[in-house]
């Protein structure tokens, strides 16, 4: 005579796989976890973008300081003041404001650009003085 054991459902059993709770769980870490690592990357992005602006405003600014020192006398450094100015070719994004004034001259090279509709500058000052120039 053969006896046939029957287990209910329930505790005792050995259950496999898993239960659509600890799928939906699994899913909503796995989706938070991915969602963030994706942010982060983001973030990095905006930064270095922003950290390349900034060098490229800094050369800009150098760039027309070094034109300054170039000058051929010291009365014509005058003559490179100028308003705040677009500029064109690579650096549409960039403007550059040069100003000028005292004795000995201060100038000042500022170069502007736009971040998320934020207006953002970089501020290159010398001073030129009239020793046989």
């Amino acid at each position: 005579m053969m006896m046939i054991f029957m287990q209910p459902m329930g505790q005792g059993s050995n259950r496999k796989g898993f239960s659509l709770i600890e799928v939906i769980i699994t899913i909503v870490l796995l989706t938070v976890g991915v969602i963030s690592i994706l942010q982060m990357f983001s973030i990095g992005l905006f930064a270095d973008a922003e950290t390349e602006n900034q060098t490229t405003a800094f050369y800009l600014a150098q760039e027309k300081m070094e034109e300054v020192r170039d000058a051929s006398s010291y009365a014509n450094i005058d003559s490179f003041a100028a308003s705040k100015t677009a500029l064109t070719g690579s650096f549409i994004d960039f403007s550059r404001e040069v100003t000028v004034s005292g004795t000995p001259k201060q100038v000042n090279v500022i170069v502007y650009w736009n971040v998320k509709g934020a207006e953002q500058s970089v501020d290159l000052v010398s001073l030129f003085a009239d020793y046989n120039y």
